[in-house]
């Protein structure tokens, strides 16, 4: 592995955070789902909603396409039916119908540390299926949101860097890198 490669894996998060700007979008856990929608469409670039506590800690993330799943349950609900096809995904249909507040869709957390790695981070967003990360403190508040495109640009940047020094990793038409922290 060349060192710009090498170099990109270990980029910590709070380094990469800024490239893009994507600012967090954090909603109360009580908040109605209408309004959610509508603090999403101001800040599209943000894929990973973060829900609060009344302290101010991240206690859960809404992926967009989960409240925006809610909405649309509600409006034309058999736009849904075709993914129902046995109790469990049953169950979940009836209450993506039924669910009215941010604490009704959201998941478990999803955050990291500013001096995590990148590739760390990334790890956790492919395993849980995110488009993003909330950065936050020792107490768990935000202090930050890590997107998934912030990261491959880093990746970019390291294979377009390898590629000039003739090294490893970097990829022609139709190839592919090795995933990056993997």
């Amino acid at each position: 592995m060349t060192g710009s490669l090498r170099l990109a894996r270990n980029t910590t998060v709070e380094a990469c955070q800024a490239l893009l700007g994507i600012e967090p979008l954090l909603v109360a856990q009580d908040a109605d789902l209408l309004d959610v929608v509508r603090s999403a469409g101001r800040q599209p670039a943000t894929r990973v909603i973060g829900v609060l506590d009344p302290g101010g800690r991240i206690v859960g993330v809404i992926p967009v396409t989960r409240v925006a799943e809610s909405i649309v349950a509600r409006v034309v609900p058999e736009s849904l039916l075709v993914d129902v096809d046995d109790e469990e995904s049953a169950v979940r249909f009836s209450h993506s119908v039924e669910d009215r507040i941010a604490a009704d869709v959201m998941l478990p957390p999803a955050t990291t540390v500013p001096s995590a790695t990148i590739a760390t981070a990334f790890r956790e967003m492919h395993r849980r299926r995110l488009g993003g990360l909330y950065i936050v403190d020792e107490a768990g508040r935000p202090t930050g949101y890590l997107d998934l495109l912030e990261l491959a640009i880093v990746y970019v940047r390291a294979l377009a860097e390898a590629s000039a020094d003739g090294g490893e990793g970097a990829t022609g038409a139709g190839g592919a890198a090795a995933e990056p922290g993997g």
